[in-house]
């Protein structure tokens, strides 16, 4: 066992026994002491690449990027990784533009391996976003357009995406439309996807058709959320959501995330600038209530569920915040706190400006650790940039204070915040690059 192992391990004993949290149930993920980042190369000249940071606050390496994999291939415009922690070390990463979802072996993070490019070029489906795990150990991947997707009227409700189920080891399996008599008429564009625990179902939500290379014009936002039966992926219902006062709130349905004992599914929509609840998906008639409106511009993104199902937490890239709710009141969340990613944290009183833009968002299993990256996409119908950094923030868990953690530094600039806007990577001297996807991983227990 190489030395660096054996610290990590022993720093990982440690901190579990600080947070009192040595006795874990048999569905909890261990203490993640590894945070993962998809990321984009800027000027899409070299390859993309899958980038290991230390994000154990008790190692003397926190903050330091470990590990870098390039995927070799350019211009994928890296999106989401697999919304959870997988036993079996993998992860999976989509790129939007050039359909393909990455399959990564990271059973020792350190040494991270790709393992294979699924191409879905030649599929029904394009634009993978969002990678969900199955209780099968197998994926499901959303897919918002049609192949070939330009933007024509007749695309816009007569052409549905779908989902594209693969195996572990990213091998495709099948595709899934998510048409049906019931969302005729609507934009059925999967693009968020999540699983509800408590309702054995998986919810996905209909941001926009337009994501692929070939789009034309601009993205045509959706209204509705679907709900699956899982693991079989059968669909079960399409939910309209209602506009609010402001007429817009249910505009771009974007990012799903469910309690994980009881039935409650929060979706955020990017364009409309809301949250919307609900809490009856598994029964015949179901339905959403807007629960918050964040206002107009603010732009809704990343979302977690902290792991007691007291508070929720968003990125509003449009506002340069992430900001906190109460969930006492599922149906009537109340702001609990708010941090600002636009000004240097680590400078002196009032801070210098930076450029902001919180998008992805990841939540560690202890519900202590949240990770945003400053940056959201940029495909031929939609670009929003931002600083190009990742943070990491601190929530309590009784109050839902966030605050940025000023120890989490770059280990170039000693600033607050990895920023990616850098010339060498462990990989090679590639430039600057674009961080999305993240994902708090640990080492896979091992197995007899």
């Amino acid at each position: 066992m190489r030395a660096g192992k054996t610290w990590r391990r022993l720093g990982a004993i440690a901190l579990l026994a600080v947070l009192g949290a040595c006795r874990r149930g048999p569905d909890e993920a261990p203490f993640e002491p590894y945070l993962v980042v998809w990321a984009g190369d800027a000027d899409r000249k070299d390859s993309d690449f899958l980038a290991v940071i230390a994000a154990n606050p008790w190692s003397r390496k926190y903050g330091r990027v470990l590990a870098t994999v390039p995927v070799r291939s350019t211009g994928n415009e890296p999106q989401d990784l697999n919304e959870t922690f997988r036993y079996d070390g993998r992860v999976f990463a989509s790129g939007t533009l050039t359909n393909r979802v990455f399959t990564f072996d990271l059973r020792d993070p350190e040494e991270p391996k790709l393992v294979g490019t699924t191409d879905l070029t030649d599929r029904r489906y394009w634009a993978p976003r969002a990678i969900v795990s199955l209780s099968n150990g197998r994926v499901a991947v959303a897919c918002p357009d049609r192949a070939h997707h330009v933007g024509l009227a007749r695309e816009i409700t007569g052409a549905p995406g779908g989902l594209v189920e693969l195996d572990a080891s990213g091998r495709v399996l099948r595709e899934v439309s998510a048409g049906s008599d019931e969302s005729r008429g609507y934009v059925v564009a999967p693009t968020g996807a999540t699983i509800a625990p408590s309702l054995r179902a998986l919810v996905t939500t209909s941001q926009a058709h337009g994501f692929t290379a070939s789009a034309r014009g601009e993205l045509v936002p959706g209204i509705t959320v679907q709900a699956w039966k899982v693991p079989d992926l059968k669909l079960k219902r399409t939910v309209v959501l209602e506009a609010g006062p402001r007429g817009e709130e249910n505009l771009g349905p974007a990012v799903p995330r469910a309690m994980r004992k009881r039935p409650y599914v929060y979706v955020n929509t990017y364009e409309g600038g809301a949250l919307y609840v609900s809490d009856s998906l598994g029964m015949s008639d179901p339905a959403f209530r807007l629960a918050f409106d964040f206002g107009a511009g603010s732009y809704p993104s990343g979302a977690a569920v902290t792991p007691n199902e007291h508070f929720y937490v968003t990125a509003l890239a449009g506002r340069h915040q992430v900001v906190s709710l109460d969930l006492t009141s599922p149906f009537s969340p109340r702001l609990a706190s708010t941090v600002r990613l636009d000004r240097d944290p680590g400078s002196d009183k009032g801070g210098r400006p930076r450029a902001g833009g919180p998008s992805a968002l990841a939540m560690a299993s202890d519900g202590g650790r949240v990770a945003v990256a400053d940056y959201t996409i940029d495909v031929p119908t939609a670009r929003r940039d931002g600083d190009h950094r990742v943070y990491m923030l601190r929530l309590d868990a009784e109050t839902g204070e966030l605050r940025i953690d000023s120890s989490f530094t770059d280990e170039n600039t000693d600033e607050v915040g990895i920023d990616f806007n850098r010339t060498k990577w462990p990989h090679g001297a590639t430039g600057a690059a674009r961080p999305r996807g993240l994902l708090f991983v640990a080492e896979p227990p091992a197995r007899d």
